[in-house]
């Protein structure tokens, strides 16, 4: 037994299994104008009998190449993205690597330009001034010259700069207990410019220096800030002597002695 089936579009009439139909109808495609819907039964008749419509077609086989190739290229763009990223922070680290090379070669002509950038040096331990010097480790003693007392003071002065530097002014200056200054006086060096990264020697004498002294200190001439600080062998406590009132200039009978630098 068949059935009929009419194209609601096209009104072409088909005859049709009702086995391949069903209770419920089945989506079919009309042979004239293409149409889909979905077939119920009819009145059978002498017509052509109308084939079920083929199940929708997969993506052609040929797509998949053209994904692959997709995929491929946002692959490179994101290895590309990273390959840029990694030169910027790359070439960042070089510019700070040279920024830091070139903030300690020219250390001294920074401070002498800018006297503030002192301090951010000083914090990562680095001792940098406009002289382009930095005194060294005293050494203090006390002697004896024919029953006259002496105070031996030695110690060196390094170059700091990247060049020769000519030999700087310094200033020795004795203490007592209190820090207040009894005796101040120039310690005058001879001899040829220091070269970049050299040392050079100190050594500076006082007669009879007074009692009281208890600290020594050396600065570079103008430099408010003091350089070094050493406590001499034998100096008084503050139980055996009081602080004193302070000397401008060496009193009678506390002159140093000439002073002499040395290579």
């Amino acid at each position: 037994m068949s059935i009929v089936l009419s194209c609601p579009s096209c009104s072409t009439r088909y005859r049709a299994d009702p086995h391949a139909i069903g209770l419920n109808g089945r989506r079919v495609r009309c042979a004239s104008c293409a149409h889909v819907w979905t077939a119920e039964a009819e009145d059978p008749s002498d017509l052509p009998t109308l084939q079920p419509a083929p199940p929708e077609a997969e993506p052609a086989a040929e797509s998949k190449p053209h994904t692959a190739f997709r995929e491929r290229q946002a692959k490179k763009r994101r290895t590309m993205s990273a390959a840029v990223a990694g030169s910027a922070w790359g070439g960042l680290a070089i510019a700070c690597a040279l920024l830091l090379t070139a903030s300690w070669m020219f250390r001294v002509d920074i401070v002498t330009l800018w006297p503030r950038a002192s301090s951010a040096y000083a914090a990562i331990g680095a001792e940098v001034n406009a002289y382009g010097f930095t005194v060294g480790e005293l050494t203090v003693t006390r002697d004896n010259a024919h029953g006259v007392p002496l105070l031996v003071i030695e110690g060196t002065i390094s170059n700091l700069d990247r060049r020769s530097r000519a030999l700087p002014a310094l200033r020795a200056i004795l203490r007592d207990e209190n820090s207040e200054s009894l005796l101040e006086w120039s310690v005058g060096l001879q001899g040829a410019a220091v070269p970049a990264g050299q040392v050079r020697e100190f050594r500076t004498v006082v007669s009879d220096p007074p009692p009281a002294s208890a600290e020594v200190e050396v600065v570079l001439v103008a430099d408010a800030m003091p350089v070094h600080r050493a406590t001499p062998e034998g100096a008084h406590t503050p139980e055996q002597v009081a602080a004193s009132d302070t000397h401008a200039a060496p009193a009678a009978g506390h002159a140093p002695e000439p002073d002499t630098g040395h290579h």
